[in-house]
């Protein structure tokens, strides 16, 4: 099965760059009719999208067959505001309401979608979307996520970087993490991290390239099941 897990719709309208804040831009005016056609003409099995603390695209596509509610949430570490971004998956309205009560605090965030067994990945991890993240915030977030995504949009270094930071964690690591930053991790043999593929399009010209494949789901519940497992 082929999900495409991180796309966005006309619905992502506040756009992280300031020249575009200030020309009153939004960040991406890709029709969620159009995302569908497109996503399922280039093979894949089930759509969703992912636009910024909003799940009306997916609403407005609910109809189609195969389709799931997701968005791209925005949180925060309380501490310092550093923002970051996190991919919630196969979500309902209540859980959105939620979601964007609890996002003002990373922490409560990723206590209630352990909670509520919501599939989720950090988005673009190594990005940092406010100019805030610093070591230690990638540690923590070591700490709170298991899935991390390899990102179709940003530089391609930030990949290989990723790629080779999660190869080379321990448990004799997350044993130090975990004493430096007082969280234990909700989740088994925290250093074994799992990656997810979304292309991050913007502009309906890059929608699949990069994709999350679980050969051999055959249910949505089998393809989350192989993305956590």
């Amino acid at each position: 099965m082929k999900i495409d897990l991180h796309v966005h719709s006309k619905y992502s309208t506040r756009p992280s760059q300031w020249v575009l804040q200030k020309l009153g831009c939004h960040e991406c005016y890709t029709k969620p009719q159009q995302l569908y056609a497109i996503a399922k003409q280039r093979g894949m099995d089930w759509v969703t999208i992912t636009d910024h603390n909003n799940i009306n695209g997916c609403l407005e596509i609910a109809h189609l067959p195969n389709t799931f509610i997701s968005e791209e949430v925005t949180s925060y570490f309380p501490e310092d505001g550093c923002k970051v971004h996190v991919l919630c998956y196969n979500i309902d309205a209540d859980n959105h309401r939620e979601l964007q009560k609890l996002r003002e605090n990373i922490y409560n965030m990723v206590e209630y979608l352990q909670h509520q067994k919501i599939p989720h990945t950090l988005a673009h991890p190594l990005w940092s979307v406010n100019g805030r993240l610093n070591i230690d915030h990638f540690e923590k977030l070591l700490l709170l996520f298991k899935n991390f995504e390899i990102n179709g949009s940003r530089d391609e270094q930030l990949n290989l970087f990723l790629r080779r930071i999660l190869g080379h964690l321990t448990p004799e690591c997350y044993d130090q993490l975990s004493n430096k930053h007082g969280i234990v991790p909700a989740f088994p043999e925290p250093w074994r991290k799992n990656l997810t593929g979304g292309s991050d399009d913007h502009s309906s010209l890059t929608i699949t390239r990069i994709h999350t494949e679980v050969p051999g789901a055959n249910t949505l519940e089998d393809f989350f099941f192989g993305v956590q497992h």
